[in-house]
């Protein structure tokens, strides 16, 4: 007889995190309901902002959700529904799940805390943690641009793909240099639109990477070509049973940059389009 893969139970739990951030209720409660694709880690499609809305996430083949606001309270709480969700993986799904994010004054910042009120994996509970911390204390709170992906790889399948070939999925034959070790150097150059050079200033085996950007220049700004100088770039892993989350963080690159929006769309194609196929399908894109 074949193998068959026993999962661990399906429970329900609810686990709630907060953050304080040094924003009014008011811009709190916009960024939560109209820049809901800057800060979730999953593709958005659909409307967010009004009571009823409908709406998608969608991480690349392996997870589904159709949500629906429930509750909208402005500049005090949001309530979505999962309507429908599923991932393909395993075929677990989360349907009936709220996510309720409820917004407090607190002296000249605001309380942020959310709700995960749904079914998880017994052995999944300390995934979820992570999963709903990096979302509302890095991704919600900070204005950096950043993008998340999961892939039926293991973290150091995923390491591997990120250090030893940079150019296979970002650069291309513009890149010089290798990022494989600790202070490695290299340089990107696309005539007339891009030149940056980077260093490798923390390299954590299979868990994180961090690219200090020590030069640049854009050549099609208005303002200042340098914006990316002495920005970051973040590649954090975490991993279980096989799959890896990757979160990005170009740190730096805020919205308030002229650079922000063309290079938000260019790092959504870089991360979640040639890096997401080079890991999962080992494919070129130059």
């Amino acid at each position: 007889m074949a193998n068959q893969t026993t999962h661990a139970p399906i429970v329900h739990r609810v686990y709630t995190t907060a953050i304080e951030v040094p924003k009014s209720p008011k811009d709190v409660f916009s960024r939560l309901i109209h820049d809901v694709g800057k800060w979730w880690p999953e593709d958005v499609e659909g409307e967010t902002a009004k009571l009823n809305d409908e709406f998608i996430f969608r991480s690349g083949d392996a997870h589904f959700s159709r949500n629906k606001v429930i509750e909208l309270v402005p500049d005090q709480r949001v309530v979505w529904l999962v309507t429908d969700g599923i991932r393909k993986a395993d075929n677990f799904e989360w349907t009936g799940t709220k996510m309720i994010y409820e917004i407090t004054p607190k002296g000249e910042n605001t309380l942020v805390q959310f709700t995960y009120d749904g079914p998880v994996r017994e052995d999944e509970y300390d995934r979820l943690v992570q999963i709903c911390d990096l979302v509302v204390k890095k991704m919600l709170a900070n204005p950096d641009y950043t993008a998340t992906i999961e892939v039926a790889k293991p973290p150091a399948a995923v390491f591997r793909c990120i250090t030893a070939d940079v150019a296979r999925w970002w650069g291309g034959k513009d890149l010089e240099g290798s990022a494989r070790q600790l202070k490695d150097e290299f340089t990107i150059r696309h005539h007339g639109a891009h030149y940056s050079k980077q260093v490798v200033v923390e390299l954590v085996p299979d868990k994180k990477v961090v690219w200090l950007v020590q030069e640049s220049y854009l050549d099609w700004l208005k303002g200042d070509p340098h914006e990316w100088t002495n920005t970051k770039m973040l590649f954090e892993l975490t991993g279980r049973d096989g799959l890896t989350v990757l979160h990005f963080t170009h740190q730096g690159l805020t919205p308030d940059k002229e650079s922000y929006e063309r290079c938000s769309q260019g790092w959504d194609m870089v991360i979640k389009d040639w890096l997401f196929h080079f890991i999962t399908e080992g494919l070129a894109h130059f």
